[in-house]
């Protein structure tokens, strides 16, 4: 399995450490001074058509109808089943290095860079959004309620 680290350094992003446990975008943009709208949520959903990873911004919430026009019936994953898709606990899942079928909002590409989780729920990354979806071959779509 390649490392998370090694992956952020080649995509030219950024671990940040950040000491203490950030599960929210408010701890987020309180402990890096950017936007919400600039802060990304890795969200692992369930669907009809296998686990999928959806990546919004801080400001929006995922549509699950949305999804469900496209991948059958979907429902958010359970904490133990976030763990088991992606070898991360809830609040620290990575936007890149996690194995599954990838779906990232349009809105999230408005940015220049982002801050995501960064593997662990003391960490963060900041990357450019498009080095998510050219690493994880993200398919882009609205997905915002």
């Amino acid at each position: 399995m390649v490392k998370l680290e090694e992956i952020v350094r080649e995509l030219g992003a950024e671990i940040l450490e950040i000491g203490r446990p950030v599960r929210t975008v408010e701890q987020a943009t309180r402990e890096t001074g950017v936007a919400r709208k600039q802060v990304i949520k890795s969200l692992v959903i369930v669907s009809e058509s296998g686990p999928l990873l959806v990546i919004v911004d801080g400001e929006s919430r995922v549509s699950l109808p949305k999804l469900e026009k496209k991948f059958g019936k979907c429902r958010f994953a359970k904490p133990k089943e976030v763990k088991e898709l992606t070898g991360y606990e809830v609040g620290g899942v990575p936007p890149v290095g996690v194995p599954l079928r990838t779906i990232i909002d349009q809105r999230v590409l408005e940015n220049e860079h982002v801050i995501g989780g960064g593997g662990a729920v003391d960490k963060l990354i900041r990357i450019r959004p498009e080095r998510i979806v050219e690493y994880q071959r993200a398919e882009i779509m609205d997905v915002r309620e």
